[in-house]
């Protein structure tokens, strides 16, 4: 029986960026060749293509099956070889690193890719790449700010060092006392206002009362030193300590490692103490319930 070849490979077949989305990739295709999105899909108004959505990706871009489902995380469930895992739970959609995709691609056209939710900087190419970037042109050079770029080391470390659940728990459970320091007019020293300076050259300017991505940039290293704190289990057991002497000295820990430009004064003075308390009950309570239900009993 004769059936018409109705898909057929395009003049320009692009590679796919490592982990990208299906819905990206046939973006790029359909770009980079000029042709409408509708026509990749539906060659002819006429006759409708029997092969699978797979099948023609691989016939339109010239890759073999094996090679799609180990760069195209999203085909695994279409039918290709089990080459990867399915997509896990802490990844999420977003533009990959406009310069990755230039040095893998020779393209600038952007990618969307499935990349975990805890990577916010390609220490590559000294990008931010995580929060509050919704284009490939927002994704901010952080050059002139290397603190950045080691704190998202020192998070991998950290989650090495005390296991994703500690890690996981003790941001999520620090989140509350970051944004109290940060209405409490916590200041980065300068970094706020480089980061602010080089976003306004390098884009559109962003709204100060706007979240912006060089604003959640500027604070990552002490957001990773917060929860580097509060997951050593020694120093939360030091806060929650009934000998008043040793929780002097774990709140000077805390002061050192965040130094206020101005002191507290009244209710924010006593607001940081009992809230500082609070998350490391919090935390304790949900790593060890055991031990965090004896601490606040004698509490």
């Amino acid at each position: 029986m004769f059936r018409p070849a109705l898909v057929r490979p395009l003049p320009i077949q692009l590679p796919p960026f490592p982990g990208e989305c299906e819905s990206s990739y046939w973006n790029r295709l359909s770009q980079a060749n000029r042709v409408p999105l509708a026509r990749l899909w539906a060659p002819s108004r006429w006759l409708r293509s029997r092969l699978a959505t797979a099948d023609a990706l691989c016939i339109l871009s010239g890759q073999s099956r094996e090679h799609l489902a180990l760069t195209i995380p999203d085909l695994y469930t279409g039918g290709l070889p089990p080459a990867r895992p399915p997509i896990p739970d802490d990844h999420v959609q977003r533009w990959a690193c406009r310069r990755c995709v230039v040095a893998r691609t020779g393209w600038t056209l952007p990618v969307r890719v499935w990349a975990c939710v805890h990577d916010e900087v390609c220490p590559r190419h000294n990008l931010w790449i995580g929060r509050e970037v919704f284009t490939p042109e927002q994704q901010l050079d952080l050059t002139r700010t290397p603190d950045v770029i080691r704190a998202q080391r020192r998070y991998w470390r950290l989650r090495r060092r005390y296991g994703p659940t500690a890690t996981d728990t003790c941001q999520e459970a620090t989140s509350k006392l970051w944004s109290g320091l940060a209405h409490r007019h916590y200041r980065l020293n300068r970094r706020v206002e480089l980061l602010h300076d080089l976003a306004r050259v390098k884009g559109p300017e962003v709204a100060p009362d706007r979240t912006a991505p060089w604003r959640i940039a500027a604070g990552y290293p002490e957001r990773v030193t917060l929860i580097g704190l509060f997951a050593s289990a020694h120093w939360r057991r030091a806060v929650l300590n009934d000998d008043l002497l040793v929780v002097a000295q774990a709140l000077a820990e805390f002061h050192r490692r965040f130094p206020l430009q101005t002191p507290l004064r009244g209710t924010s003075r006593t607001w940081l103490s009992t809230t500082i308390e609070a998350t490391a009950r919090q935390i304790e309570g949900l790593l060890n319930p055991s031990r965090g239900a004896t601490a606040s009993t004698a509490r």
